[in-house]
């Protein structure tokens, strides 16, 4: 995956709802802890929906999730 970032929400929950709307719209993403990497590329509205979900998002990836999406086979 190219141009991965990384979505740290409050709760597994609210990662869980959104790694399912990753993949409902047919994107790829890995759930780490509190944290959803991906590099699916959001809309306008759709980031909005998610926006009271997530707490940061940042593409300063630390070298265990980059261990970690290597070890998940990716």
């Amino acid at each position: 995956m190219e141009s991965l970032y990384k979505i740290e929400s409050y709760s597994e929950e609210a990662v869980s709802m959104i790694a399912r709307f990753i993949h409902r719209k047919g994107g790829v993403c890995y759930v780490a802890g509190f944290a959803v990497i991906t590099n699916h590329p959001f809309k306008e509205r759709e980031a909005a929906t998610l926006l009271p979900l997530v707490a940061r998002v940042t593409d300063n990836l630390t070298e265990w999730d980059k261990a970690f999406i290597t070890h998940q086979g990716h």
